[in-house]
């Protein structure tokens, strides 16, 4: 496990950001603007084809709930599967990072739609390798609990009750957390956290007793991934293996992204499906949705 700490004191990597609004904003490379006019033109009306032609021929997709990365013919199943289960799917990218070579984009994006009678809308970070204007490898980042709850509502909420709990500190240096070692190390005073389960961002102590009852249920095994900074907001992916405990423990494939903003804003991109639902539940969801 990497012993890299969340957030580096140094710059990462040069690179421009694009607010909510403006995603294919004129400071953006030039590849990657050409790359969010495909993006949006496919999302305000979506199509298989469209989406396909998002992709380099030999692109992969990692996404939340798939155990390894998917090649073109499975992106292809996947996206036709959510098409015709959801035909009146929307897909809103609202804030664009990218390095400043054009190479790596952080998008962060909006979904919306309608699975058996029941509005759902849920919010998705992609880590993106562009070459050129197309994606080579992508992954998403997104909890697939908040697509399912609709569908089921039986799934609970991991996180639930942290927003109006009274939340008192604990004396164990419980700041010192750091994902490689699953304590609180990467924390600094006064951030807020938004993230997985939350409808309102958390205190620096919420956000304590958020991630003390995410490693309840998990021990990872992370390793850095692709970094952006821009002067003021640094993405940081997070990529390995998470152990499930409970009534189904088992090993699966693992992400994390997290955004710092110098205000001390602090987003949490990750899926808590495999923590909250059995295999044989998860597997129920995601054929109705995906047919895989």
């Amino acid at each position: 496990m990497t012993r890299r700490l969340v957030f580096l004191a140094v710059a990462v990597m040069a690179s421009v950001l694009v607010p909510a609004g403006s995603a294919a904003g004129g400071a953006l490379p030039g590849n990657v603007r050409e790359f969010m006019r495909a993006y949006e033109k496919w999302g305000a009306a979506p199509t298989v084809e469209a989406y396909m032609d998002l992709f380099t021929s030999d692109a992969t997709l990692m996404d939340s709930g798939l155990a390894a990365p998917i090649e073109r013919p499975r992106i292809r199943a996947q996206i036709e599967a959510v098409l015709k289960v959801i035909p009146d799917f929307r897909f809103d990218p609202f804030t664009v990072t990218a390095s400043r070579d054009g190479k790596i984009a952080f998008i962060e994006a909006r979904n919306t739609g309608t699975v058996r009678g029941k509005t759902v809308s849920f919010t998705t970070m992609h880590r993106l390798v562009l070459d050129g204007s197309k994606v080579r490898q992508g992954r998403r980042f997104w909890d697939q609990t908040e697509l399912f709850r609709p569908v089921a509502p039986e799934l609970p909420n991991l996180f639930a009750g942290l927003e109006s709990a009274d939340i008192t500190e604990k004396r164990t240096g419980l700041r010192e957390w750091a994902w490689n070692a699953e304590q609180p190390a990467a924390l600094v005073a006064g951030t807020s956290l938004r993230g997985p389960g939350l409808t309102t961002p958390l205190s620096i102590r919420g956000a304590i007793a958020y991630l003390e009852r995410l490693f309840e249920a998990v021990d990872f095994d992370l390793r850095a991934g692709h970094e952006v900074q821009q002067d003021g907001t640094s993405y940081l992916e997070w990529a390995g293996t998470a152990e499930i405990g409970g009534e189904y423990p088992r090993t699966v494939s693992f992400g994390i992204v997290e955004r710092l903003k110098r205000n001390g804003e602090w987003t949490l991109s990750f899926d808590t499906l495999d923590m909250v639902a059995s295999p044989a539940r998860i597997a129920e969801l995601r054929g109705l949705i995906f047919g895989l």
